[in-house]
């Protein structure tokens, strides 16, 4: 019988030890297990556990009773084992409430008391950019303090602050990149957005929305054409996006601004997608009526790199 260790091995290349079984969504501890999610169930059968890597769709399913003899298990233990876990479900969900809520606390406190970020940080240079609509802390702030098995979480005046919004405007994130340009999400970035621009009559097209994947991408986006950009922070957030977009401005031309990822694939459904931010941005518009453009060329890149490349004298067409 293959162990669920053995299976995770096989499927994403990490695995869980010790996982928490309580009925509830779980990530991984530790470096590359953090980007794996996980849930186990007990039935009748025994213990059954579905679990992804973040950077994919696809959900892999291992079964206690995979290559054993399918037998039940006794009907008290199962209600025990059931019970068990329904009460560390409803614990982990008040906790876990608990902790977004403070966490939520700190970033808002964080937000009111920055300042418009500075374009001469590290990140914003870096990608040739302005650091438009980004914060900067004033002082240091803790976000997660020391523990036995790791060390305390900071915001410090260094960092770029990339706000997250929800749809009704609220602050729900922060994307925090440090000097060295390695990227923190804070807080809940589930159908995220942030508006970079100005109002669909201050751009080159008149009544045109971009919509783009990451903060500098559509900073890039923006410099370059005028037009407002709404940042989407991932591509299985586009959708909504779009959604969003097509809801308010019925009339408007929408723009899919997305990366160009030739070469990369993922697992959707049992299939293999290749160039998946094309993919997601290609379904999205489709169903919102939008176009959708990527960077030229035939190496993967994103509109930051085509930017970039255009101020370094490149002959690259101007495709926004």
């Amino acid at each position: 019988m293959m162990t669920l260790q053995q299976h995770m091995l096989e499927n994403i290349g990490v695995s869980i030890d010790n996982p928490v079984i309580d009925g509830t969504w779980h990530n991984g501890r530790g470096k590359g297990r953090d980007k794996v999610g996980y849930v186990g169930h007990y039935l009748p059968k025994g213990l059954l556990i579905r679990y992804h890597n973040h950077k994919t769709d696809e959900i892999h399913v291992w079964k206690e009773w995979d290559g054993g003899q399918g037998e039940y298990i006794d009907p008290l233990e199962y209600r025990r084992k059931r019970e068990e876990a329904q009460a560390k479900a409803d614990a982990a969900a008040q906790q876990a409430e608990r902790e977004r809520l403070a966490l939520l606390a700190i970033l808002q406190t964080v937000i009111t008391e920055s300042v418009p970020a500075s374009h001469d940080l590290p990140y914003p240079l870096g990608k040739r950019i302005l650091a438009l609509a980004a914060r900067q802390a004033t002082k240091r702030y803790e976000l997660v303090p020391a523990t036995a098995e790791s060390r305390a979480q900071y915001i410090t005046p260094d960092d770029l602050l990339i706000p997250v919004y929800s749809h009704t405007g609220a602050l729900q994130g922060i994307q925090q990149i440090t000097s060295t340009g390695y990227k923190l999400m804070r807080g809940t970035f589930k159908d995220g957005l942030l508006w970079i621009g100005g109002g669909l009559s201050t751009g080159e097209t008149p009544n045109r929305l971009y919509i783009a994947e990451g903060w500098a991408t559509g900073v890039a986006v923006h410099m370059r054409t005028r037009n407002p950009v709404v940042v989407a922070f991932a591509t299985s957030n586009l959708l909504a996006a779009g959604k969003w977009a097509r809801d308010r401005w019925e009339n408007a031309e929408i723009v899919f601004a997305v990366d160009n990822d030739l070469g990369s694939k993922i697992r959707v459904g049992g299939r293999e997608i290749e160039n998946p931010g094309k993919h997601y941005a290609e379904r999205a518009a489709l169903a919102v009526n939008a176009a959708v453009v990527t960077p030229p060329g035939n190496e993967k890149s994103d509109w930051n790199d085509w930017h970039t490349a255009q101020i370094a004298g490149k002959k690259i067409p101007d495709l926004l």
